[in-house]
């Protein structure tokens, strides 16, 4: 699957301090690059009332990423802490 990240992905990754955190996050990725589709990854989740965005747990962290076209645009990775709002600049 194409895995783009996005500028502000980047820039959050690099403001984890938690190795572990960051590791398991890189992990992921490398699983959605050699996935074929979403359904291939465990803890996939769709956004209710958000078409195309999904958000992937791994621990303390959620990736939300967009699904356009057999690509995945990897918007921003959240911490648990998360509300309506989080999910609402990304439709």
């Amino acid at each position: 699957m194409i895995v783009d990240p996005t500028k502000e992905f980047e820039k959050s990754v690099e403001k984890i301090k938690d190795k572990i955190a960051r590791e398991r996050l890189d992990k992921l990725i490398k699983k959605l690059e050699d996935a074929n589709n979403l359904k291939e990854i465990s803890n996939v989740e769709s956004v209710t009332g958000y078409p195309f965005i999904y958000r992937i747990r791994t621990r303390y962290y959620r990736l939300i990423v967009k699904y356009i076209d057999g690509a995945l645009i990897i918007l921003l990775p959240e911490y648990a802490k998360r509300n309506e709002k989080t999910y609402k600049n990304y439709n």
